[in-house]
Formats: C-alpha cells, sequence, structure tokens
C-alpha cells in the first residue's frame, strides 16, 4: 500500500498530475483520462438507486450500536480493498505513463503554490466525506433496519479511506514543505 510519490500539482485544463517521488528525488508527470461519462453514469444510476432502495428495510429488529459496527467493518475492508486494486492498477501502468520533469525553480515554484490550493480543497473535501458519514452513522443508529443508510454509511468508509490514500494529506504537506525549503536555498 506504500508507494513512493505524492501528488503536488493538478493541471486541469491539459488534465495532468504533477507528482515528486521521495525516494528517488525526481518530479514525473501523468495524464489523466477524462472521466465525464463515468460521473455522469453514477450519477444516474445513484439516483435510480435511491429511488428502488429508499422504502426498503431489514425486516428483524436490529442493535443500532451492531449494525454500526458491521457497516463500519464492511466499509473500512472495502476500502482496503479498495486501495489494494488501485494500486495495483496504478503501478502496472506507471511505466508508460509516467514522464520524468525537471521543472525550472518557477515552475516548481507554481506547481506548489496551486498545488497548495488544490490541496486545501481537496482537505475540505475529506472533511465534509467524514460529516456525511457522521450524518449518515446518526440516521443508521436511529432507523438501524434502514437498508439505504446501511448502505450509505458502508460506501462512504470505503471512499473516505481511498480518498486519504489518494490524497496522501500528512506526506503531501511535508513534500510542499521541503520542496519550498529546497527553493529557497537555491534563490538563495
Amino acid at each position: 500500500m506504500a508507494r513512493s510519490y505524492v501528488a503536488i500539482y493538478q493541471n486541469k485544463e491539459i488534465n495532468y498530475f504533477v507528482y515528486f517521488d521521495f525516494e528517488k528525488r525526481e518530479i514525473f508527470k501523468i495524464a489523466q483520462r477524462e472521466n465525464k461519462l463515468l460521473i455522469l453514469l453514477t450519477a444516474f444510476v445513484s439516483i435510480i438507486f435511491y429511488y428502488l432502495m429508499k422504502d426498503v428495510s431489514f425486516g428483524v429488529n436490529i442493535n443500532p450500536i451492531k449494525m454500526l459496527l458491521i457497516s463500519s467493518i464492511i466499509g473500512i475492508t472495502i476500502g482496503f480493498i479498495s486501495i489494494k486494486l488501485t494500486n495495483r492498477a496504478i503501478e502496472k501502468g506507471l511505466a508508460h505513463r509516467k514522464v520524468v520533469i525537471h521543472p525550472t525553480d518557477q515552475e516548481l515554484e507554481m506547481y506548489l503554490f496551486e498545488g497548495r490550493k488544490q490541496f486545501h480543497i481537496l482537505f475540505l473535501m475529506m472533511l465534509f466525506l467524514i460529516f456525511v458519514l457522521f450524518i449518515a452513522s446518526v440516521f443508521l443508529f436511529f432507523m438501524p433496519q434502514n437498508v439505504l443508510m446501511f448502505l450509505a454509511s458502508i460506501a462512504l468508509w470505503g471512499i473516505i479511506i481511498l480518498c486519504v490514500w489518494a490524497i496522501r494529506p500528512i506526506k503531501r504537506s511535508q513534500v510542499h514543505k521541503q520542496l519550498e525549503i529546497e527553493l529557497k536555498k537555491r534563490s538563495s
């Protein structure tokens, strides 16, 4: 699950990510695929899924704490499985898609400045997902028979774990600070 690189910047116009490999001490970029069709399909399927599942419930009386525990364990397990699968898919194609770059100090400064702004947005997104998980868990606690809240709790656990793994907030902050210090040393 450990990888030696972290994203420092995303160019949304040309659709590529800039990464810093802290073991090899190199900066590289990877072009990303367009995911608009997948997002639209997911939104459409989610609406239909909600319509079909909103009134479905488990037919037995269930302890709310057990439901929260079960949904958390299943969601965390799904999150770690998706990390393994995602990591395997990334590592498989990384050598072909990776392009090592040597940015100038001005380009690197721009990557770090824009990357820090993007990081704050991603961090707020993670906090929002945690808040939504909390709300779903509260609903699941008070409505333990509701299948939709059970599935939402599972999905949110998996998504949060995958997002934290992909964004790597602590390592990303460390890399930004390290690169900013190196830039200051070069300019002095």
